[in-house]
């Protein structure tokens, strides 16, 4: 029998991290996890070897490479990710982005691997044009935009100069759970609306839907919202590309539905799929919110041969079993 091609997923124990890994090892992968569980859980590991260091140690990070065998990329999703406190912490997260990606760039280029990067549509701040292309302008307007935007440049420069092998992933909203409920999003604090939606039919707070005055068709935030079992489905196939050399001619990639869902729209499907009201609360706009960030995904498409399959009522549903089964064990 042939060796395991060895993955080395960054960010592991997360949310995306973990999903992705419990698909590479369906697809005849050998995932390796790397994670310092600053947000990560360790209970989220299970069976798989996980190496405990911070990326932003060149020489842990050199160190994990060689010790990993069979090693033919790497997937890295390890960052510092909540928007709003990068505003309050920019160095903490210009630092940790930056700096893990260099270290990673450097250890795949030394060991003649591929990087599938997680960037994030924060890159491109508020466009003025929509739906969002890859050719649109990155303008990033918090520091958590920035860090990514950076860290697609670092990995560029070894691209040009190292002969790296990358390619950057734009995700939009990722949500949903994965492996009938066994991997889902955990976050502490919650910041993202699909679970605190789901958390407030529960009996948690209300949501507070900020806005109803925007230009968009019913007056809330419009947003691009994607299940994660689409998300994953392109990091394999992404990945395929990029180990399959001179297959991939593009820097960047985004990775959304298509579609566009407002706020309004979300609590609505969520009383629909859950079978009750959604306790919420109107509040001011907050600061420089955009009206609506919708992904243009014709190239996700036509490079990668992938198309999301899964709709709104899935992730609400999907997280639902996530969070009332396997994740109350967690906590």
């Amino acid at each position: 029998m042939s060796q395991k091609k060895t993955i080395l997923v960054t960010g592991g124990a997360g949310y995306i991290g973990r999903c992705t890994a419990y698909v590479l090892a369906q697809n005849g992968y050998q995932p390796v996890l790397i994670d310092n569980f600053s947000t990560g859980r360790r209970a989220m590991v299970g069976e798989l070897t996980c190496f405990d260091l911070d990326l932003t140690d060149r020489k842990s990070t050199l160190e994990a490479f060689r010790k990993s065998q069979d090693v033919v990329g790497v997937i890295h999703l390890a960052a510092k990710a909540l928007v709003g406190e990068s505003v309050e912490k920019p160095y903490e997260y210009l630092r940790n982005n930056f700096l893990s990606t260099l270290n990673v760039a450097e250890a795949a280029a030394m060991s003649g691997v591929c990087v599938l990067h997680s960037s994030s549509c924060a890159v491109y701040g508020v466009p003025e044009k929509l739906p969002i292309l890859e050719t649109t302008p990155r303008s990033p307007v918090s520091p958590y935009g920035a860090a990514k935007a950076m860290a697609e440049d670092v990995l560029a420069q070894f691209v040009r100069h190292k002969g790296l092998r990358a390619l950057n992933l734009r995700y939009f909203n990722p949500a949903g759970s994965m492996g009938n409920g066994q991997y889902g999003e955990l976050h502490e604090p919650e910041t993202h609306l699909i679970p605190n939606v789901v958390g407030a039919f529960l009996g948690g707070k209300p949501i507070r839907v900020f806005g109803s005055d925007f230009p968009t068709p019913d007056g809330t935030c419009v947003r691009d919202y994607i299940h994660i079992e689409d998300l994953v489905g392109a990091h394999l196939v992404a990945l395929e590309k990029l180990l399959a050399p001179g297959s991939l001619k593009v820097e960047s990639l985004n990775i959304g539905s298509g579609k566009g869902v407002s706020v309004k729209e979300v609590l609505e499907a969520a009383s629909s799929v859950l079978g009750g009201k959604v306790p919420h609360e109107m509040a001011p706009r907050r600061a420089g919110d955009p009206a609506e960030l919708v992904a243009d995904i014709a190239q996700a498409k036509a490079i990668l041969g992938w198309e999301p399959k899964k709709s709104l009522n899935d992730m609400i549903r999907d997280h639902h079993q996530w969070v009332t089964g396997r994740a109350k064990k967690l906590l």
